[in-house]
């Protein structure tokens, strides 16, 4: 009796998978369709071949990008987490730990038998059954990634990456390429090597930190303000300085018990980042930082005008273009006013550690960020980043040698015991942001932890500074305005821009007189 043919059974690939691998060619166009293909294959555990993921690409199958992410997660109808914020935490310490070690099912559990009396303190702890990882590994989409291999490999591997990205990015004009990274920088440390190690009755060791996050474009027209990241809501010296709102500054302020950048506070920059690009189709390169990626898997699909393309991993350092001297001139700016302004201080008899204030630090950035780095410098940074021929870079050598001059000064004051290398105080160990497996739980569980008014570094008592009168503003106006009219070459952009201001002040001085006349015109009751 003959046989009968084997008959073979065609998986089906469903609509909710095709437009995921459409929507990860979207986000990374420059991949090749055997890439798509391993990438598919690693994800969703199923075969597909390479004529598949092109005629799933194609025009025929368009329709599905219209599909939003919630109707496809409605689709699959997953079961709603107890207790987000644990998952919530659990889930950033995978995303976090899983580049320094390998994640097993029983970590997961265990690391959620830690997270839970720091989160619910006042709750019984449940038994995180089998039932319940199952069901937190479907609601996080948790796989396991292969370690990478040699170091020599993985430099190989970058270099193609690299080789992908600058094709993608011929499509985007220099105006619309973008770069965000992060810093810390301990604004209190003192060039002392005496004044940092050596315990002083009465002062913390001075290792006051914030993290501070930049982003510009290839062409240096756009410097986004900077993100601030303290420990207190609102700063001593914000109140003190009648500063009610930080972002009348040029910049934004979040806070959290450890000063760090977290996946809740990028996932908000970033969709505002996107707001800012309306109208535009633009690139955002960004490192691997696990808050990144927490905030980019949560939103990417909100995303309306950016691209985000991940720079490759472990070689930022080479690649990334802030990490190309950007970032580096801008602490070595930063450190030079501190270290002026420490002279100064010495040199009326007063200790500068008494008198700075983060609004002061705040201020000295937002004036390195937007006036003294140039666009010169921004361009070769990105140029030295993303292409394999770029010009030398000279205005680093200019600012160390400013620096050096400031260090020498301030040691003439005879303040200084043991001084630092300029290397020493210009990246001090523990500065650099990284995802530290040491520190990764203090940062995750900083997200819960109540951050009071006033729990900053700032000193204790600060003298309050008086609130400027609109007559007092008008007359500094018109004084300013004056001065620059009696030069012997006027300023004309400035006093286009004055001229304005000053009838918008007097405006405002005219309002309010009228509203102390209809007050005094109609007294309160005796």
């Amino acid at each position: 009796m003959p046989s009968k043919p084997t008959t073979r059974h065609r998986n089906a690939i469903s609509n909710e998978k095709k437009a995921d691998l459409r929507a990860h060619h979207h986000l990374k166009p420059y991949l090749a369709y055997k890439d798509l293909s391993r990438w598919f294959e690693e994800k969703y555990k199923q075969r597909i071949d390479i004529s598949s993921v092109g005629r799933i690409l194609s025009s025929r199958y368009a329709f599905l990008d219209s599909i939003s992410s919630d109707a496809i997660q409605k689709q699959a109808r997953r079961r709603t987490e107890l207790w987000p914020e644990l998952e919530k935490a659990v889930f950033e310490w995978v995303q976090r730990a899983e580049q320094h070690i390998i994640i097993s099912q029983e970590a997961i559990r265990i690391k959620a038998r830690e997270y839970w009396p720091e989160i619910y303190p006042d709750k019984t702890m449940p038994a995180f059954s089998n039932g319940w990882l199952a069901g937190f590994k479907s609601r996080t989409n948790i796989k396991y990634r292969h370690q990478h291999g040699e170091a020599g490999s993985l430099a190989e591997e970058a270099e193609g990456i690299m080789v992908k990205i600058r094709q993608a990015l011929r499509s985007f004009a220099p105006q619309d390429i973008f770069n965000c990274d992060e810093t810390s920088l301990y604004w209190k440390l003192t060039p002392d090597r005496g004044l940092s190690s050596k315990p002083v009755p009465g002062r913390k060791k001075q290792k006051s930190r914030i993290s501070v996050h930049f982003c510009c474009n290839s062409d240096g027209s756009e410097r986004l303000p900077p993100l601030f990241i303290g420990t207190a809501k609102r700063p001593r010296s914000f109140a003190a300085g009648g500063i009610s709102n930080i972002e009348n500054l040029g910049c934004t302020w979040r806070s959290n018990t450890k000063a760090w950048m977290t996946g809740e506070i990028f996932k908000e920059w970033l969709i505002q980042f996107d707001n800012r690009m309306i109208n535009r189709k633009v690139v955002l390169l960004m490192d691997n930082f696990s808050a990144h990626q927490l905030a980019v898997e949560e939103v990417e699909s909100q995303l309306q005008n950016t691209l985000v393309i991940w720079l490759p991993p472990n070689s930022t350092t080479k690649y990334q273009p802030l990490d190309q001297g950007i970032i580096n001139n801008w602490k070595i700016i930063w450190r030079r006013n501190w270290v002026l302004y420490m002279v100064k201080e010495f040199d009326r008899g007063v200790d500068p550690l008494d008198t700075i204030t983060l609004l002061q630090g705040i201020r000295w950035g937002l004036d390195a960020w937007f006036v003294d780095i140039k666009v010169d410098s921004i361009r070769n940074c990105f140029n030295k980043a993303l292409h394999i021929n770029a010009a030398e870079e000279y205005e680093e050598k200019e600012l160390m040698a400013s620096l050096e001059s400031s260090l020498r000064s301030l040691q003439m004051s005879n303040r200084i015991q043991d001084i630092m290398n300029i290397n020493e105080f210009l990246n001090p160990e523990g500065e650099e942001v990284v995802d530290s497996l040491e520190e990764i739980d203090s940062i995750i569980l900083s997200q819960f932890s109540k951050v009071q008014e006033g729990e900053d570094d700032d000193a204790e008592i600060i003298d309050p500074t008086p609130i400027i009168s609109i007559q007092e503003a008008l007359q500094s106006v018109q004084i300013l305005r004056l001065y620059e009219e009696q030069q012997e070459k006027a300023d004309h952009i400035l006093l286009r821009y004055l001229r304005p201001y000053e009838k918008l002040l007097v405006r405002q001085k005219v309002d309010s007189q009228r509203q102390r006349d209809i007050r005094s015109f109609f007294p309160g009751p005796s």
